[in-house]
C-alpha cells in the first residue's frame, strides 16, 4: 500500500520540474526508441495508437491510449511503439528539483502507468498551447504546469476512491480534446458509454452542471485565455474555440465578463 504524500515531510512537497518542455509528437508505426538512459522526469499521454515499455529488466508494460505513462530519471528505457497505427503521444518533460529520498522513493513505488483524466490531459494540453505560442514567463509558466501535471498524477493515485464516475471523466475527457468541434451530447455521452438522459443526472449529481454547459463553460474559458495570452485574431480564437461565428463568441465573453473580446484584451493588455 502506497504511503500517501501527507505522511512524507514537508521538504518533499518542494517538489518542482524545472526546464520543463512540452509538445505534441505522432510516433511512426513500428517505430522505436532505445534502450536509453533516463535523465530526466517525463510524462507521456498517449492519445491515439499504444505502446510497449520496459524499464530495466522489468517484464514489458502495455500502455494503450487514453494513458498517462510516467517515467523516472535514472532508469534504462525502451519502447517500442503500435506496429499497425501511428501513435499519437503529448510529452512533457524536465529536470526534478528538491527531491528528497522519501519522495524519490514514494514516486518509484507507484504504478508508472494510469488512466488518463481530463486534468491531466488539461494541464498537458495548456504546457502544450504555453510553449507553441512563447507564453512561457521565461519558462516559469511551463514549468509551473509541469510541475502541476506531477502533483495532479500523485493526487489522483491518493484520492482513487475519491475520483468522479469513470462515464464523467470520459465525458469531460472528450470535451476537453474536442472543445473546437461541433459535438452535440449524443456525441458525449457516446465517448462515455453511456445513455444521453443518464449523463445528464450524473452530470447535475456530481458536478451541478450539464454536460453542454460543461462544454460552453468550457469554450469561453477557453477563449478567455486565448484572448488574453495570445495574439491571434478574434475570429482565430472563436473558430478555435468552437463557436461558428464571432458574432456568437463575442456575446458570449460579454455576458460572462462584461467585456467585450476587444475590451477584455485590451484591459488586460493594459494590466
Amino acid at each position: 500500500m502506497h504511503r500517501s504524500v501527507s505522511e512524507l515531510d514537508a521538504a518533499a512537497r518542494r517538489l518542482r520540474i524545472a526546464d520543463a518542455t512540452a509538445r505534441q509528437i505522432v510516433q511512426p508505426a513500428g517505430s522505436k526508441i532505445g534502450p536509453r538512459q533516463q535523465q530526466e522526469i517525463q510524462f507521456m499521454l498517449i492519445h491515439a495508437g499504444s505502446m510497449s515499455l520496459r524499464v530495466d529488466d522489468r517484464p514489458p508494460r502495455h500502455v494503450p491510449q487514453g494513458q498517462i505513462c510516467l517515467l523516472l530519471p535514472g532508469h534504462t528505457e525502451e519502447i517500442r511503439f503500435d506496429k499497425d497505427v501511428d501513435t499519437r503521444e503529448t510529452l512533457v518533460r524536465g529536470r526534478m528539483e528538491n527531491v528528497t529520498e522519501q519522495m524519490r522513493a514514494w514516486l518509484e513505488s507507484l504504478r508508472p502507468t494510469r488512466v488518463l483524466s481530463s486534468a491531466l490531459t488539461y494541464l498537458a494540453r495548456e504546457a502544450v498551447v504555453t510553449e507553441q505560442t512563447r507564453l512561457t514567463a521565461d519558462g516559469a509558466l511551463l514549468d509551473a504546469l509541469a510541475t502541476a501535471l506531477l502533483w495532479r498524477f500523485i493526487a489522483e493515485f491518493r484520492n482513487l476512491p475519491a475520483a468522479l464516475p469513470t462515464p464523467i471523466e470520459d465525458a469531460r475527457l472528450f470535451i476537453h480534446t474536442h472543445v473546437e468541434q461541433p459535438i452535440t451530447l449524443t456525441d458525449i455521452a457516446a465517448a462515455a458509454s453511456v445513455t444521453p438522459p443518464h449523463l445528464v443526472r450524473m452530470f447535475r449529481t456530481h458536478m451541478d452542471t450539464t454536460p453542454i454547459r460543461y462544454l460552453w463553460d468550457r469554450r469561453i474559458s477557453l477563449g478567455v485565455e486565448l484572448l488574453t495570452s495570445t495574439g491571434l485574431t478574434i475570429g482565430s480564437v472563436a473558430a478555435r474555440c468552437g463557436f461558428k461565428t464571432s458574432f456568437h463568441f463575442a456575446r458570449k465573453i460579454k455576458e460572462t465578463t462584461g467585456l467585450s473580446p476587444t475590451q477584455l484584451r485590451m484591459s488586460t493588455s493594459r494590466t
